[in-house]
């Protein structure tokens, strides 16, 4: 193998950084004469069969790392040694490599080649032509994937492939986990619809990743692509393929970018003091409850508007959320020769929060390594290792973000702190002790209150060999261990709060939790898998594979925690510093394993008739022994009548594949033995210092997997050489055996036994379209993603009817409620209405009597649309001209509504004291015909607007995003070459820069979760560089 000299890698080095310097130098010192000792120069021209020239084409010296890019007018020059072949590629395009021989100009016609068909895609277990496919697989390459700057692989995601919905719920800086859906939920159990996620073949965690690390991802959406992974894949498989090393000379290649990031949507809250403090009074008042404030403290407040000490118009959303710069850096290094390649890269990233105390740190590194030691036999090991710090408000609950709560729900009229009346200054709790609120309404109190960090470590080690004892026959195995720890800290100090109105002392947020509390966990995941594969063609026309293999996999879970309240003083953080009174421990550990054989056989016809079958064998200890093993098997069948005689001659024709595929996948995610009896510790009724055991719940020893059939049917099409180009898929889902808690009688005091008992389908499309082509010297790209399915339960033990319904024949989880059709005007109209369970006034909401009995009840309620989106969708636009291109990314959902109902600070006025929204206000009843759109104002828990659930509170969360749009420039080959380069690319990009939406919240995507103080989405403003050296 070439020696890669220390000395050589600190020679690019040096090349970067003169590569900056002679970004601010004159053009005009550029042209200076190329260095005559270098070999031969070679020029030329690339254009395509119609003459037009390519900018942008790859031109390498076959073999070294000697290259070049096409400039705008396809013209090129490089230096190559003698005798050398040059390779022109260019995405759409047959590659080409020609030898130079004794020509000094060699000139090169690309034909296009954008169907694609022998693009090789990542399946389970292996890799199938693309041509050859009979499941739905869906494809996203490395630089479609980091075309976008990010490092949530998840986020990337979203909107790139039809059938993949993607929600991500926040932006708070650590907070990756985003949900993801393949064709709709697949099952209303504790099991859930999370898809699998295996990188290089072992199931991992994709926030793990740096995206700069990925090679490809595929989407195993359809029975017949997941069947070969059994029991846990009922909910689709998304494969992650990272990048190995190369053979040629050293390459390093560097990412770095910077981010302004801020706030993509914050309500707009009333702010006026005089105005809040009014229309609170008139709330209270409607409620038949007494005013807060007297007209007296009203009328200072809005006769003083210039005394912001004494008479704010505090604007707490302005004070409390600000810009913050993001830092995201990488480097890859990789080489190797014919017997060894190896990659090693290093990702680092620093976002700070858009609120105090957050921030987020992440390091990523890996390091690829892979050997042939002889002709027959590959070694290889690749590791990955993750740091990730996150430190955040410890008023911070998950999901549930009190911080921004109380953004939200503090007032204008008082200030984060005040002088009290010795001259001190104190944190201001709220207002006055009249208002009845138990917490802190002052986020800056509750920062000095303490924070919580989060300390995340996972390494993975894989190492494989793959064996060819003939050249038909190839035998991999590979065995991995994933490893991940946490440590956890929330430390919490009393802070005294006072009242704004006096001075007065309220609490020293006592109610929370202080103290130290600390928990720590393990999860370990070890995975072994071999398969042995038989490929030959006989013939030149029967092409058969034949896979079959063994997995195994043991993960074992492990946490342990403490809590302590009384230190000596605040400063002591750790749990050994408290006094043992009113200490707390905790303890758990879990397992659980699973063995699994598979097979998989795949037959072609000259490469138009093509059949494959799946099939795979699953045992897991979840389960009882009578029913853990599961038999999960696939058919699947394709006919490409594009070659077929009657159109092969078709001049506008290049592929067209219909396809259809059955098979069955299970979902072992049934919860830790949930067939067997266990006892829980508890106390005897004498004495809490002795603990005893009860068993808790009841059981089925023949609980078995849940089982999902899927039938899909599409078709693949491409013509006009590639320029258009079309995928469509007709699927059926269901799922049975769906996990079901039957309701028993609370006298016999143990938990319900789950059973398999419910059904479920989701039915519906995906469509892909897509145009590529040129017009001049103007490339493009078009293409566009749609999924549309219906949820619709098809059996369950009982209807339930709540604030949501479960019914056979409706989607899960239905919206339930009465149906609001407009607003009092007078009490005319509440008389001649039927009976109002809250005895309405003018002003308020006004409902529906469906059954016609003369009453508002529950027995008036019905399903509303919106529980599942109408459609989901995307579209990506690429354009490039010479060495710029402009790339947009719009992604969007339609037809889904959102009930706010409930826990909804910054959107509804007065829970707990938060302002009402500037546009309530604005649009609020004040008199007969003002309007009959909103309500007069109220406050939260006002029955007559808020005791019924109803439609009023239903509100379209349907939006259209540009979630990306990127400007992009690589620079001119005659300047990178001169400082070493082989090329570098600017860009300036944005995220989350249109939001289209009815939702009148701080986020649409935001709305599936039901509370609406959490932390907004992010809008972020990126300035970026890309070089190879």
């Amino acid at each position: 193998m070439k020696n890669y000299s220390g000395k050589l890698f600190i020679e690019k080095l040096r090349h970067l950084m003169m590569f900056a310097m002679i970004l601010m130098a004159p053009l005009d010192a550029m042209s200076a004469p190329d260095d005559p000792s270098e070999d031969i120069l070679i020029r030329g021209v690339v254009k395509d069969v119609n003459g037009v020239p390519l900018p942008g084409v790859i031109v390498v010296v076959l073999g070294t790392n000697i290259g070049t890019v096409t400039d705008g007018d396809g013209s090129y020059s490089v230096n190559v040694p003698d005798n050398a072949t040059l390779s022109f590629s260019f995405i759409g395009f047959k590659s080409q490599s020609v030898t130079i021989g004794n020509r000094s100009v060699i000139d090169v016609v690309l034909e296009e080649d954008l169907a694609s068909l022998d693009e090789v895609i990542v399946v389970g277990y292996g890799t199938q032509k693309k041509a050859n496919l009979t499941g739905s697989v869906a494809t996203l390459a490395s630089d479609e994937i980091i075309k976008r700057p990010g490092t949530n692989v998840a986020n990337l995601l979203q909107g790139k492939v039809a059938g993949l919905q993607v929600s991500s719920h926040s932006g708070k800086p650590g907070s990756e986990n985003n949900t993801l859906r393949i064709r709709g939920v697949g099952t209303f159990s504790a099991a859930g619809s999370d898809p699998l996620v295996l990188i290089n073949g072992i199931a991992g965690d994709m926030t793990n990743l740096d995206p700069n690390d990925i090679e490809s991802i595929s989407v195993l959406k359809d029975a017949a692509s997941s069947a070969i992974y059994g029991a846990r894949a009922a909910n689709g498989v998304i494969l992650i393929t990272t990048k190995k090393g190369r053979a040629g000379d050293l390459y390093v290649d560097i990412h770095s970018n910077v981010q302004v990031q801020q706030a993509t949507r914050l309500p707009n809250l009333l702010s006026n003091s005089a105005d809040y403090m009014m229309y609170w009074n008139q709330g209270r008042e409607r409620s038949g409850q007494v005013p807060y404030f007297t007209q007296q403290e009203i009328d200072a407040f809005r006769n003083n508007p210039n005394d912001p000490i004494n008479y704010p118009n505090f604007n707490w959303i302005d004070h409390s959320f600000h810009t913050a710069v993001t830092h995201n850096q990488s480097i890859n290094i990789g080489g190797g020769n014919d017997k060894t390649t190896f990659n090693v890269s290093l990702g680092y990233f620093d976002q700070p929060g858009i609120t105090s105390l957050y921030e987020f740190k992440k390091l990523n590194s890996r390091v690829v390594v892979e050997s042939t030691l002889k002709d027959w036999i590959k070694v290889g090991g690749d590791i990955q290792f993750v740091q990730k710090d996150i430190q955040r408000s410890n008023w911070d609950n998950g999901d549930v973000d009190f911080q921004i709560l109380a953004i939200y729900g503090a007032g204008p009229n008082y200030t984060p702190t005040m002088t009290l009346p010795n001259g001190s200054t104190g944190y201001v709790a709220r207002y006055s002790s009249a208002i009845g609120e138990w917490t802190v309404r002052n986020p800056d109190a509750q920062d000095v209150s303490g924070i919580q960090t989060d300390i995340q470590y996972n390494i993975l080690p894989q190492f494989y060999t793959e064996i060819k004892p003939h050249k038909n026959l190839t035998w991999f195995s590979k065995g991995a261990i994933s490893y991940d720890t946490r440590a956890f800290k929330n430390h919490e100090i009393p802070v005294d709060n006072y009242f704004f109105k006096d001075g007065s002392y309220a609490h020293n947020n006592s109610t929370w939790q202080l103290g130290v509390r600390e928990n720590w966990s393990t999860q370990m995941l070890t995975t072994f898998y071999s398969t042995v594969n038989y490929h030959k063609l006989f013939n030149s026309d029967h092409d058969v594979n034949i896979l079959a293999g063994y997995n195994q996999e043991y993960f074992l879970s492990r946490s342990l925690g403490g809590a302590k309240v009384f230190f000596p003083t605040d400063e002591l953080k750790e749990l050994d510093a408290g006094a043992p009174l009113n200490q707390s421990t905790s303890g758990s550990s879990g397992e659980w394993a699973i063995q699994s054989l598979f097979s998989r056989a795949m037959y072609n016809f000259r490469g138009k008739y093509l059949f494959e079958a799946n099939l795979r064998y699953d045992g897991t200890s979840r389960i009882s022994a009578d029913t853990r093993w599961g038999l999960f098997p696939s058919l699947s069948g394709g006919w490409r009548l594009s070659q077929e005689s009657f159109l092969q001659q078709s001049s506008w024709m290049d592929d067209l594949k219909i396809r259809a595929s059955w098979g069955q996948l299970g979902n072992q995610n049934v919860g830790l033995y949930p067939f067997q009896e266990v006892l829980a510790t508890t106390s005897y009724p004498f004495s809490t210092a002795f603990p005893g055991a009860v068993m808790n719940r009841m059981v089925d020893p023949t609980l078995r997997w849940e089982t999902t059939t899927m039938t899909d049917i599409g078709f693949d099409l491409s013509v006009a050489e590639g320029r258009f180009n079309m995928t469509f898929d007709w699927f059926d889902k269901v799922t049975d055996d769906i996990l079901y808690n039957i309701p028993i009688p609370a006298s016999v005091g143990l938990t319900s036994p789950t059973v398999n008992f419910g059904k479920m389908r989701n039915r519906g499309i995906d469509l892909e379209v897509g145009s590529i082509g040129r017009v001049g010297e103007l490339s493009y790209n078009f293409s566009l993603n749609f999924s549309t399915y219906r949820n619709e339960v098809l059996r369950i033990l009982a209807p339930i009817y709540g604030n949501f319904t479960v019914q056979e024949g409706l989607p899960f989880n239905s919206h339930f409620m009465v149906e609001w059709i407009g607003i009092f005007q007078n009490e005319q109209e509440i008389a001649e209405g039927p009976l109002h369970p809250f005895n309405p006034k003018p002003g308020d909401l006004k409902f529906k009597d469906q059954n016609g009995d003369g009453v508002i009840n529950a027995a008036d309620r019905i399903v509303m649309p919106g529980a599942y989106p109408d459609f989901i969708y995307g579209s990506t636009i690429n354009l490039a001209w010479r060495n710029f291109d402009l790339n947009a990314f719009f992604q969007g959902v339609e037809g889904v509504a959102q009930s706010t109902q409930g826990l909804s600070w910054g959107l509804v006025p007065y829970i707990q004291g938060s302002p009402p929204p500037v546009d309530f206000v604005n649009n609020m009843w004040t008199g007969e015909g003002s309007t009959n759109s909103h309500p007069a104002m109220y406050i939260s828990g006002y029955g007559p607007v808020t005791g019924t659930r109803n439609s009023y509170w239903l509100l379209d969360a349907s939006y259209l995003r540009l979630k990306n749009l990127m400007l992009g420039y690589n620079m001119p080959t005659a300047l990178i070459k001169r400082i070493g380069l082989q090329n570098a690319r600017f860009y300036i990009s944005g995220d989350n820069l249109l939001t289209f939406t009815k939702w009148p919240g701080s986020d649409p995507e935001r709305a599936a979760t039901n509370w609406f103080q959490a932390y907004p989405q992010i809008t972020s403003y990126t300035l970026g560089l890309k070089v190879r050296l």
